[in-house]
């Protein structure tokens, strides 16, 4: 495995190979989430975070997705400060993205 870091001043997206995932912050936690919906596809990064920060709504359908549903599919994530450390496999390709989603809170 190996680590990479992104300054989230800067980034709020990486692909991983073909998948990609925004950075979702709310009160203490941290998260890079899967931009896609697991309805059609849509693209979350571009939803709107409830109030309480518990689900994303999908601009496409406006489905409610649980954050905690779907971290199973997110990557790893440990903050400090403003960088964000995560893992992925030796032999994927890992690109952070600049800031380009509606969410970049």
């Amino acid at each position: 495995m190996k680590a990479i870091s992104l300054n989230i001043s800067h980034a709020n997206y990486v692909a991983v190979e073909e998948r990609t995932y925004f950075l979702k912050r709310h009160a203490y936690s941290t998260q890079l989430l899967p931009t896609k919906c697991p309805h059609r596809g849509g693209p979350l990064h571009m939803g709107e975070v409830t109030g309480d920060g518990q689900s994303v709504i999908c601009p496409w359908h406006d489905n409610a997705y649980r954050v905690c549903n779907l971290e199973k599919s997110a990557l790893p994530t440990v903050r400090v400060r403003n960088r964000i450390s995560t893992v992925v496999g030796d032999t994927e390709r890992c690109v952070p993205l600049l800031k380009i989603s509606r969410y970049d809170g």
